[in-house]
């Protein structure tokens, strides 16, 4: 790890919680413990970066994690996925859906198991369900894939991104564009996406009516994808667009617009990283803009199942379970990509992480006496492109 990467991670504790970590912290050291992880995917640079960041913590966190692949459709495959987990001796679970929580919790409860989760907002629980997720006591709280709660802004930062290029290319403008989100019943912030985005954008050209960017309005029958590739008609239904906005993960948008021979014509704004999207990224591609959530905010479930195991917690422990944003790496350069690929997201080697196993070992409350909660919390929003300079 380079000294830069070092202090970003040790800008959240004091140089005092190193030594005392290095002494050994509380007791003889953490309890023996077993992981499950419920993944999106089974394979691609999110999954294996993430596999190999959590391999890196193994011997100095003394636990050991075993994995499997979640359904974004289907809640009963996702119980059973948990139940094999518990049925394997897993101690806790980091899940990355919201899906199935009264069943899940309750095999929970009873195998006496604790839950947290990971690139996951938990909003229809949050909303729907409160009670029944957020103060049960075998949920911890979760992590999402970017901003959630109050802190929603990426609608915003897309916006950002549009006019970050205009700029740049200022012989070349986009002038016009469209848009397409994942359904709402699985991502409904991306409806939130959508709206800030197109607002800033009526601003934008009510100020600068010669420089005005136009957009199609997002249509519900034709801008959802439903967790497959883009269907071909899109691009007859938004004829003439420069770029699409997509506010969710670009895989299911570039393949298709190589299929339609579009990806020549129209530049792509997107949500997530595709294995490979540096290769035809910026000067190099379609790809201009890429929103991408670091796999070390995985700590933050991590270390709370990891607490509740070894029987500690932090003194500003909140008395019921949170969800948090986490901040992106927003890539809209050759240099952005240039600093991205260094990461370990793209290099898959623990040393590239933005955290050691030392470090995350001192953001525990059994590793390091003085460490607190809002170290912890602090640490997801130094995740940027500019924490990786």
């Amino acid at each position: 790890m380079k000294t830069s990467k070092r202090v970003i991670a040790l800008c959240l504790t004091l140089v005092l919680c190193l030594a005392l970590a290095a002494c050994g912290g509380k007791g003889d050291g953490p309890k023996k413990a077993t992981i499950g992880v419920g993944f999106f995917s089974a394979s691609g640079n999110a999954t294996v970066a993430t596999k190999e960041f959590l391999a890196g913590l193994e011997e100095k966190l003394n636990v050991t994690f075993q994995y499997t692949v979640l359904s974004q459709t289907d809640e009963a495959q996702n119980i059973s996925k948990v139940q094999e987990l518990i049925a394997a001796g897993c101690d806790g679970i980091i899940i990355t859906m919201d899906m199935g929580m009264d069943s899940i919790l309750a095999e929970c409860k009873a195998a006496d198991v604790y839950v947290a989760g990971f690139l996951c907002d938990f909003d229809s629980s949050y909303r729907n369900n409160y009670d029944g997720v957020f103060k049960h006591p075998n949920f911890l709280g979760s992590v999402a894939d970017g901003d959630c709660g109050e802190d929603v802004t990426r609608g915003y930062a897309f916006f950002d991104s549009l006019i970050e290029y205009n700029e740049k290319h200022t012989d070349a403008p986009i002038k016009h564009v469209s848009m397409c989100t994942f359904p709402s019943y699985a991502f409904p912030l991306q409806q939130t996406y959508v709206k800030q985005f197109t607002e800033k954008l009526d601003e934008y050209n009510t100020a600068n009516p010669d420089k005005a960017i136009e957009y199609d309005p997002y249509d519900t029958d034709t801008d959802v994808l439903q967790f497959r590739a883009m269907d071909s008609t899109y691009f007859s239904k938004h004829d003439g667009v420069d770029a699409i906005i997509s506010f969710c993960s670009g895989t299911m948008v570039y393949p298709s617009m190589v299929s339609a021979g579009k990806d020549k014509t129209i530049k792509l704004f997107a949500s997530g990283y595709g294995d490979g999207d540096n290769a035809v990224f910026g000067s190099k591609g379609a790809f201009q803009t890429e929103m991408v959530s670091g796999v070390e905010a995985i700590v933050y479930p991590l270390v709370l199942l990891l607490n509740k195991i070894n029987g500690v917690e932090f003194p500003d422990q909140p008395a019921e379970a949170e969800r948090h944003s986490c901040a992106s790496f927003i890539i809209n350069s050759d240099e952005d990509m240039a600093l991205f690929e260094k990461n370990i997201y793209l290099t898959a080697k623990a040393e590239d992480a933005l955290l050691s196993a030392d470090d995350v070992y001192n953001l525990t409350a059994f590793g390091n006496e003085n460490a607190t909660y809002a170290d912890l919390v602090a640490f997801l929003s130094h995740m940027t492109i500019d924490d990786l300079k």
